[in-house]
């Protein structure tokens, strides 16, 4: 008879079988069964992969900072366009406190609209102005150190902590405590960027479009700036005061007055004037159809205008006369800025004529630019004096430009052929330099000259990228170290042209 048997308690662990012991690892050979080692190699690996000697080098990363007024744009070098483009003024807590709920809790304030002459109308919208007598630069740095973070934590998301190079793009002559503050806020970014390479608009712009040389118009937010650009070296250069701030301005009163002189907000005059605003052209056609827009305030009816009325905010800004030197309309700004070209460069931007900015898209701008410009040159020719009231006007140009030893041409007959200085070519040479010239040119491509002409380009940013990807090293590189310790009193007076 069988005993049963008792239930007890095993115990998993303790019951397991006990594993095979492995050999020590001292003394263990690499053959040896039961100790995986890692073969060791005595022979150089470069000749399966790489040639020898060769360095396994990660691309170096650059990182490209276009700075305006109104906003600020990153990305890379090597890429066709940034990253990402940061408005002042459109984010959620920009240039606003911690905790400030203003807007929400008082809905009747937040209503009230500011004049479009008040000088406060834009100014949540800038990061700076070109007058900076009463700018808070304490202000300016948070805001862009607040932009700078969010830029590097959103869209470039960078994984290295190598200290990055950085590429500052900034407008020609653009205020020194600027651009002192905007470099002080990068130095101190966690990148901390070794140099930083400043580099300037015009010059890029030229770039962008392939050309060494050409007339940059660049349609800013406070003023627009012509820059004749020979060689990569801005040659003249002439401003005035029309911008995008007077377009988004003339379009708040258009606005204003369509509704029964009610305030307009910033915001909604600038998004009307993105979409609507254009400007006539010499073919243009009267157009009798109207334009549905919301009321500024958004509430009640709708407002009918007439589409051809959309086109007199850009005519008043860009195209009106005035006799003032720092109010000139653009065609006008354009010629002058030729004029002051020396004579050789004169004929070679006049034919190359960048239009670019932030506010040079209104549709119909750059067409009615250039044919402005074309009657303009037919009216006045170029001669300095505009006017020379009762006074006789002097000699032709060309005569005055002759040389002392050149004997003055023959008067020629009717059938025969006209003299040298008549002749479309240059009046300073003889007829056996301008047959060598003739000779010489030959097979090659004829170059665009002494027309009024316009060229497209990539803006200014796109230029960066492949100047910094062909590694052209800028003007002026401002080092860290140094500009910490003395800022921009270490550097002197850096011109930025």
């Amino acid at each position: 008879m069988s005993t049963p048997t008792t239930s007890r308690h095993v115990d998993y662990f303790a019951s397991r079988p006990v594993p095979r012991s492995r050999p020590s690892a001292i003394g263990a050979t690499v053959g040896t069964p039961g100790s995986p080692r890692t073969p060791l190699l005595n022979r150089s690996v470069s000749g399966q992969f790489a040639s020898p000697g060769a360095l396994n080098r990660e691309p170096e990363e650059i990182v490209i900072y276009e700075l305006h007024p109104r906003f600020i744009s990153a990305g890379f070098a090597g890429e066709g366009r940034p990253r990402c483009v940061h408005r002042f003024g459109y984010q959620v807590g920009d240039g606003r406190r911690v905790g400030d709920y203003r807007e929400f809790t008082n809905p009747q304030k937040s209503k009230q609209q500011r004049h479009q002459n008040d000088d406060r109308w834009s100014s949540p919208f800038e990061l700076f102005r070109t007058d900076v007598r009463q700018l808070d630069f304490a202000l300016v740095s948070d805001r862009l150190e607040r932009a700078v973070r969010q830029i590097h934590s959103d869209h470039l998301q960078l994984v290295s902590t190598r200290p990055l190079k950085v590429v500052l793009v900034v407008p020609s002559l653009l205020p020194t405590p600027v651009v002192e503050v905007a470099m002080r806020v990068i130095f101190q970014h966690h990148a901390q960027p070794p140099a930083i390479t400043l580099l300037t608009t015009p010059v890029l712009s030229c770039v962008s479009a392939g050309l060494r040389s050409a007339l940059v118009v660049e349609v800013g937010w406070e003023e627009t700036v012509v820059t004749g650009v020979g060689e990569h070296k801005a040659v003249a250069e002439r401003r005035s005061i029309r911008g995008g701030k007077m377009l988004a301005r003339e379009m708040a009163g258009l606005l204003g007055a369509a509704s029964g002189n009610e305030g307009v907000s910033f915001a909604f005059a600038e998004d009307v004037t993105r979409r609507m605003a254009w400007c006539k052209t010499p073919s243009s056609i009267n157009s009798h159809s109207t334009v549905n827009i919301p009321k500024p305030s958004g509430a009640g009816t709708s407002l009918d205008i007439p589409f051809t009325k959309l086109a007199e905010p850009a005519e008043t800004t860009f195209f009106s006369p005035s006799t003032d030197d720092h109010d000139y309309p653009l065609p006008a700004l354009v010629y002058l800025t030729i004029l002051a070209l020396p004579v050789d460069l004169r004929a070679l931007c006049m034919s190359r004529i960048v239009l670019t900015g932030p506010n040079s898209g209104v549709p119909g701008l750059k067409t009615r630019l250039l044919a402005d410009l074309s009657q303009l040159i037919e009216k006045r020719g170029w001669d300095v004096v505009e006017n020379y009231g009762s006074a006789s006007k002097p000699l032709p140009q060309r005569l005055l430009e002759r040389k002392e030893n050149v004997a003055p041409a023959a008067p020629h007959d009717a059938g025969g052929k006209p003299p040298v200085s008549e002749r479309l070519q240059d009046d300073l040479s003889d007829r056996f330099s301008q047959q060598v010239l003739i000779s010489t040119s030959k097979g090659k491509e004829e170059v665009v000259k002494g027309v009024v002409r316009g060229v497209e380009t990539l803006g200014a940013w796109s230029g960066a990228s492949l100047v910094t990807s062909l590694r052209v090293k800028g003007k002026v590189e401002v080092e860290r170290d140094p500009f910490l310790s003395g800022g921009m009193a270490s550097y002197g007076s850096i011109l930025l042209n």
